[in-house]
């Protein structure tokens, strides 16, 4: 058939493409857990785009079709599906730092739809239950077609939903740009998927499945261009952007405030228990930061300024608010230290300074009037 070269072009294309992105996740030395399922789901679709191929020159009579041959170009191209669907939604979950899914158990028991969809193809030869080859020769859909249809977009489905409920989550305000974004994945694989179901000779699936992985990839990579590699907070770059922003455009009813976060002692824990536990130190803190930087009404950028310093951009209605923060951010700090029981205590110094649109100054400006303050805080802990 004439659809056949078109077809199979389109394919080797999308292959070629994942391709790239398969090379440069290998060729990164320090991958983190979503760029290594990143590179599993890359990797599955690549398998899928192939077994397309072989549907194609089955179907087109590009080899002799025999009844043998379209239940199993049919096997390879439902598995996989399915199997990459999968993969999607432990990559999702890795994006949002799930840590349940590094369980095994969990994940064989996240995996059960997959291996139903798979026995379920691989004995349609004997029970016909989710397809046939009827009298004609052709493929027919059976009585639990649908199943081959639900298991892949149920995961996908279920990826944007959990991101989208954890969006709007008022306790999740700070990542809700990454939810957002794994939310809206699906959306161009579903939308041709549906597309190729209507008109199944043209191969609309996998152009969105490369545009959606092309998408995903660049995210993944600008978060990590964006991230300081230790803390996972924002780097001094990304913060200088937003700041710069913010100090463009204030908004109504809001003000700025900067506020600059020191760790007490810290280079007493770095001589005495090393740079191992400093850096373990910082990860704490960091993540102690960002729970008291949780809310829907306020908004909050963290970012690490650099050593053993992090900066809190925040908007925020009154100066009264932002020494709460302070306040909250000191009392995590050093609720954390004790729950993990370190030989050491865990304490910051926090300056606080806010922004006067009416007399707008430079950026190190405001950071040092921050600065200042954090030293006249030193000085009142010191004494």
């Amino acid at each position: 058939m004439e659809y056949v070269s078109y077809y199979v072009m389109a394919q080797i294309a999308c292959i070629c493409l994942m391709g790239i992105i398969l090379f440069k996740i290998h060729r990164n030395v320090n991958k983190q857990l979503s760029q290594i399922y990143l590179g599993n789901l890359v990797f599955v679709l690549m398998l899928y785009f192939g077994a397309e191929i072989f549907w194609a020159i089955v179907d087109g009579g590009i080899v002799t079709s025999t009844k043998p041959l379209l239940y199993l170009s049919n096997i390879f191209t439902y598995v996989l599906l399915s199997i990459a669907a999968f993969q999607w939604y432990l990559l999702s979950e890795a994006i949002q730092k799930n840590k349940a899914i590094e369980n095994n158990t969990i994940k064989l028991l996240l995996s059960i739809p997959v291996w139903l969809s798979t026995i379920l193809c691989v004995t349609a030869y004997r029970t016909g239950l989710v397809y046939y080859v009827d009298e004609n020769g052709a493929l027919v859909g059976g009585k639990l077609y649908v199943i081959l249809i639900i298991v892949p977009f149920g995961y996908m489905i279920a990826a944007s939903v959990k991101a989208f409920a954890r969006a709007f989550n008022k306790d999740k305000y700070a990542e809700r740009n990454i939810y957002f974004m794994i939310g809206f994945f699906p959306i161009a694989p579903i939308v041709l998927g549906v597309a190729q179901a209507m008109y199944w000779r043209a191969p609309f699936l996998c152009y969105g499945a490369v545009a959606a992985a092309f998408y995903i990839y660049t995210s993944i990579q600008d978060t990590l261009i964006s991230l300081d590699p230790l803390t996972q907070v924002n780097n001094r770059n990304q913060m200088y952007k937003y700041l710069t922003q913010k100090m463009k455009s204030p908004d109504p009813g809001l003000s700025l405030f900067l506020l600059i976060i020191d760790v007490d002692k810290f280079k007493s824990i770095n001589d005495t228990y090393g740079h191992v536990e400093g850096d373990n130190a910082l990860v704490l803190i960091a993540d102690a930061i960002k729970g008291a930087c949780q809310g829907p009404r306020n908004r909050f950028f963290v970012s690490r300024y650099g050593g053993d310093e992090f900066v809190v951009i925040a908007e925020m209605g009154y100066r009264a608010e932002a020494t709460w923060l302070a306040e909250q951010i000191r009392s995590n700090v050093r609720k954390i230290g004790l729950e993990h029981n370190l030989p050491y205590a865990l304490a910051v110094s926090v300056g606080i300074a806010q922004y006067d649109y009416s007399e707008p100054v430079p950026i190190q400006s405001f950071v040092a009037r921050a600065d200042s303050d954090l030293y006249k805080q030193k000085k009142l802990n010191a004494g």
